[in-house]
């Protein structure tokens, strides 16, 4: 179904779509870049947290060499990396690339050390969020693109964006407004670096953008929560192009029309702006 027939349908058949007047664009707060900015880091704290991490048998995953020192010093180095949340998910890949293939697909990390090297890195405003971490696993089937899933020891754990001002962003006749993240007991992503260069983070399970999201004009909808499917981090920038849906916990909290449940789930929705926690 073309986007235009299901626009058409959605207006004749969901009542809950209602047109209504768009909200003022000066009314939405214009933030240049990210209020937030990568803290100081010394690279060699980091390496040395890195070369204490082990896998669950108490062996050690990585051996510093040349190759994990540069790109290590390329992480913390802000004239390449602008955010922290670029900084967290490039160490992320930098660190399963670097594990041998000896030690097998499937490496699961001892909490304390992963807890070491992400407190070193300082990629979070508040050092309480990684302390809840109880434990990294790394999947490698794919060799290019590992996925880690990391448990924590509570339901859920919230990061607010850009020091809890957020990301405004005015489309669709509203003021767009992505206030933080919420991680359920268990998170999962994929990273990958592109043709461009751009470092991807892809196939999120287990965590939702809150905030307020969705249209005013043709259609009135409202949206709480949106799922994120990738960000492509634009290097040098603190931008990143990001592509969601609407959360299925978003129809758990409010009430919606059926029919506006099961289309959301094919349509994306993408945008490119600064992201930052």
């Amino acid at each position: 179904m073309s986007r235009a027939l299901l626009l058409m349908f959605l207006f004749f058949f969901i009542p809950q779509v209602s047109l209504a007047e768009k909200e003022p664009e000066e009314s939405c707060p214009h933030v240049e870049g990210t209020i937030t900015t990568p803290a100081s880091v010394d690279p060699s704290d980091v390496l040395i947290a890195i070369s204490h991490l082990k896998n669950l048998d108490d062996v050690n995953v990585i051996e510093l060499n040349e190759t994990v020192i540069t790109r290590i010093h390329e992480v913390f180095n802000t004239s390449i990396i602008k955010t922290k949340m670029e900084q967290f998910y490039t160490l992320l890949y930098v660190l399963a690339r670097a594990i041998p293939d000896g030690l097998g697909k499937t490496i699961k990390l001892r909490p304390e050390g992963v807890i070491k090297v992400l407190l070193a890195s300082r990629v979070f405003s508040d050092p309480d969020i990684p302390k809840h971490i109880s434990l990294t696993t790394i999947s490698r089937h794919h060799a290019t693109e590992p996925r880690y899933t990391i448990a924590f020891d509570q339901n859920k754990t919230e990061i607010p964006l850009n020091k809890d001002k957020g990301f405004h962003l005015y489309r669709n006749g509203l003021c767009q407004h992505a206030r933080k993240l919420i991680f359920g007991k268990e998170f999962s992503v994929a990273v990958k670096t592109n043709g461009r260069g751009h470092l991807v983070a892809s196939d999120f399970r287990g965590v939702d953008l809150f905030g307020r999201f969705g249209s005013r004009g043709l259609f009135d909808v409202d949206i709480n929560f949106v799922a994120l499917r990738s960000v492509e981090f634009f290097k040098g920038t603190p931008n990143g192009k990001v592509t969601a849906y609407v959360s299925r916990q978003e129809f758990k909290k409010n009430d919606h029309n059926p029919l506006l449940q099961f289309f959301t789930k094919y349509i994306p929705d993408r945008s490119v702006q600064p992201i930052d926690w």
